[in-house]
């Protein structure tokens, strides 16, 4: 597809896309950016399942798919494509799942520094299955504290891929930077 017809598509409301896997040869096709994020919205998140017809397309082309990756313009952060991978409902993906943080660290009104060293969760499972998120309660994460991918609960059928050892948030004490100490030089005083 032409540059121009990129720009075209998306002056339109829409971003180019694929859709793959299966087995079956890639489509190309365009997508109305606005209804794709309420679906996404109201399916719980980025890794919804989103059934697809495509009008004018092969007939193996429709079916359910989830988005694999998107692509973004560096400056403006504008979705310019969309990677969508084909899935049956009765084979197992790998999928990342957003860690969400809520509560209040009990180690930050203590002055600590929390720190978040995961985003998401890597799980395999059926598509039915995948969580929109996984919530973790911070409040009782005092200075020292620390929680790693496998403290936390999976539902049933999810399998962790992500190592269970990974560190996902710890509060950390706060970090005191000494300034140099000035040179006190005692001048003499000329005798008389």
């Amino acid at each position: 597809m032409s540059k121009s017809k990129k720009k075209e598509i998306r002056r339109q409301g829409y971003v180019t896309a694929s859709i793959f896997g299966h087995d079956v040869e890639s489509v190309p096709v365009a997508v109305k950016l606005d209804d794709l994020v309420y679906q996404i919205r109201a399916k719980g998140g980025s890794n919804a399942l989103i059934d697809v017809k495509v009008t004018g397309g092969p007939e193996n082309s429709d079916g359910t798919v989830i988005i694999k990756s998107f692509f973004k313009e560096p400056l403006s952060r504008k979705v310019l494509d969309i990677q969508f991978q084909r899935i049956s409902m009765k084979e197992k993906l790998h999928v990342g799942v957003p860690i969400i943080l809520f509560g209040d660290s009990a180690g930050v009104k203590d002055g600590g520094l929390l720190e978040q060293t995961l985003d998401e969760l890597q799980v395999n499972c059926l598509p039915g299955s995948i969580p929109s998120k996984f919530e973790l309660d911070i409040s009782n994460i005092n200075i020292g504290d620390h929680i790693r991918a496998g403290e936390v609960t999976l539902p049933d059928g999810v399998e962790m891929l992500t190592d269970p050892d990974a560190l996902i948030v710890n509060c950390m004490a706060p970090h005191v930077r000494r300034g140099e100490e000035e040179e006190v030089v005692e001048t003499a005083e000329p005798a008389s």
